[in-house]
């Protein structure tokens, strides 16, 4: 029987599916509900201001982590230019984590969950979700499918990809 189900965000809107789905399974199953967070590194970062949650949340994240800041920049692609040091990247990157863990626990209660715990882990995206699912004991894995085009996912493949193949779990891919 399913006991603990582990759920991996990002933010984007396949992230969000998977989330509240994850969230009715836990209450169907009266299951706790880990929601993960990896920390967006590299491109991922840059890229962070195209998922609509993020956009939607730029003053907080650029308040908590510039407080320095008089005017709230529009964009996450003006907080991060805003960005005057690495720490102060790290902060940005931190804070937004932390706030889209907080509302994928936010989305899961609604969808069902009564029991949810959240976690924001810096690493490799698959083995951090991997590495979480032993930690905490999963009995499922709920991810989003990022929908890479074929020949990227032939030369790297997409964390829900490596999270299904290595997995001592059950595995839900939402698309």
């Amino acid at each position: 029987m399913t006991q603990t189900i582990l759920v991996a965000t990002d933010g984007s809107d396949g992230a969000r599916s998977a989330v509240a789905l994850a969230g009715r399974l836990a209450g169907c199953l009266d299951a706790n509900l880990t929601v993960l967070h990896v920390l967006l590194h590299g491109n991922a970062a840059e890229q962070a201001g195209e998922l609509n949650e993020v956009e939607r949340i730029v003053p907080h994240v650029s308040r908590a982590a510039m407080p320095r800041l008089a005017n709230v920049p529009a964009t996450m692609g003006e907080v991060f230019s805003a960005s005057q040091s690495a720490e102060e990247t790290a902060r940005i990157v931190t804070v937004l984590g932390e706030r889209i863990a907080e509302n994928a626990a936010l989305l899961a209660k609604q969808s069902g969950a009564a029991r949810v715990d959240t976690r924001v882990l810096g690493g490799d995206y698959a083995g951090t979700i991997l590495d979480t699912a032993d930690d905490i004991g999963a009995d499922m894995i709920v991810v989003g499918s990022r929908g890479l085009g074929r020949l990227r996912q032939l030369l790297v493949g997409s964390v829900s990809h490596k999270v299904q193949q290595y997995a001592k779990c059950t595995v839900v891919t939402v698309r």
